[in-house]
């Protein structure tokens, strides 16, 4: 059997990669928070890792001439005060049981170094990055924030990280998945330690398969099988799957078809093939399910198409987890499927990981902030409310009888962390937007394949 079915309890809400929707009864409130599976949720992997290389090993600890301890100092030896930026990674139904998580962490914290003061600050995930970036600059910033692989090298380029290798003689970097913990390393560096791992894939609305003649149990695995049904769908009147083009993030829109299709926004020694056969194919796909009505008319404007498939009116969305918990919530009859195969089996998943700023003042004592939150009692905690995939291998149990999770876990294994770049975020929407010009008319695929292509090359060489 190729999906899980479920079907469960009551009320509200969406995240894919950075995003959250809530969707309530007689009541419709779009709150946009722009990854990553999540958290989904640009947003949740079992990595394929290109640019960042495996992690030095950490060198024995050592005290530094700043007072800083190159190892874990001891309780006393560490004071002052450090600030974590964190997310809502639950529903505001659960909102309660993530502040007492946080609560709980801060307090084995200081029961360690009780001369440290934590100042902790949920922040929103929309427009989070240029957040973090502008308070760091103006030094009112974190000193320990959440970071997604394809930010940590632009990040850590601009020197906005802090390396942590000093720190981690006792971090049991080995318990680690070895693909999340390679995500947060960048140059030879290692700038982040994981706390939870996403993936992403297709969720069909099961009432909706079988009003089309279909057996949710037998989902489609290709491209030519979801076509297949895709018409289908349209034919009776409901839209075949979302996809939200207004949003300045590729993850969950171009990039899997991209890599299903056996393309790539870069090659392996740095160059730019997203205009190659494969890439102008995917565009041309893109497009045709846009002249076909398979996805909404509103996908050039539209940044997230949940409550269309909430109410009934689209046969599969994009999620994860943190989507699975909304459809408990809301009692939708679902089923989870394969990712797709066109030339390759292939999907988005990305890593939550926690990173400490070059700006910090007390780095010492936020890197052992950093090693406590991703510890293997925090990761059971944190990933069993939050219903990710933990990132160390010794918390891997938490989900042992959960069909679904069982089902996300093994779909991590073909998932991909987006495109690992210096350039990765800031140029998602200017690809985006060729997209958009294309779905407009403005721009046939290959001409839409080509901007977008230059448009990567313009920002390799401002490196």
């Amino acid at each position: 059997m190729n999906q899980i079915s479920i079907r469960n309890s009551v009320a509200t809400y969406s995240k894919t990669e950075g995003k959250v929707c809530m969707f309530k009864k007689g009541i419709l409130l779009l709150a946009i928070l722009v990854w990553s599976l999540a958290l989904a949720a640009c947003g949740s992997n079992g990595n394929r890792d290109t640019a960042a290389s495996s992690p030095p090993a950490s060198p024995p600890p050592s005290a530094s001439a700043s007072g800083e301890s190159s190892g874990t100092p001891a309780g006393e030896a560490l004071s002052g005060e450090i600030t974590v930026w964190a997310h809502p990674y639950v529903s505001e139904e659960k909102a309660s049981e993530l502040k007492a998580f946080w609560n709980a962490v801060i307090q084995d914290y200081n029961a360690k170094y009780p001369n440290v003061k934590v100042k902790y600050e949920e922040i929103p995930w929309k427009e989070r990055e240029q957040k973090i970036l502008t308070a760091i600059a103006s030094g009112t910033g974190p000193d320990v924030f959440y970071q997604i692989p394809d930010q940590v090298p632009q990040f850590a380029n601009q020197g906005v990280l802090a390396p942590l290798d000093d720190y981690l003689a006792d971090a049991d970097l080995a318990d680690f998945n070895e693909g999340a913990l390679r995500a947060g390393n960048f140059g030879g560096k290692q700038y982040a330690l994981p706390i939870l791992q996403e993936t992403q894939t297709l969720i069909y609305n099961a009432d909706i398969v079988k009003a089309i003649g279909e057996d949710p149990a037998k989902l489609p695995t290709t491209w030519d099988e979801f076509n297949a049904w895709a018409e289908k769908a349209v034919s009776k009147g409901y839209y075949a799957r979302d996809f939200a083009g207004a949003e300045a993030c590729c993850n969950a829109t171009l990039y899997p078809l991209l890599w299903q299709k056996g393309g790539d926004v870069l090659a392996e020694n740095g160059s730019v093939i997203l205009d190659n056969e494969a890439g102008v194919a995917t565009f041309q796909y893109i497009k045709d399910m846009y002249d076909k009505k398979w996805i909404p008319a509103d996908s050039v404007s539209n940044k997230d198409q949940f409550p269309e498939f909430l109410s009934g009116k689209m046969m599969a969305i994009w999620g994860s987890g943190y989507t699975v918990n909304v459809l408990n919530e809301e009692k939708i009859n679902y089923v989870i499927g394969e990712p797709l195969t066109d030339k390759v089996k292939a999907t988005f998943g990305t890593v939550g990981m926690f990173v400490v700023s070059e700006k910090s003042k007390n780095k010492a004592a936020a890197a052992e902030f950093v090693k406590l939150l991703t510890n293997k009692e925090n990761q059971e905690a944190f990933n069993k409310l939050t219903n990710y995939i933990p990132a160390r291998k010794s918390a891997g149990s938490i989900h042992d009888g959960d069909e679904v999770m069982k089902k996300m876990t093994e779909i991590a294994a073909v998932s991909r962390p987006g495109i690992v770049s210096p350039v990765a975020r800031t140029i998602m929407p200017k690809i985006q937007a060729e997209i958009a010009a294309m779905l407009e008319g403005a721009k046939t695929p290959q001409e839409a394949a080509g901007a977008a292509a230059q448009a990567v090359k313009d920002e390799l060489a401002k490196l």
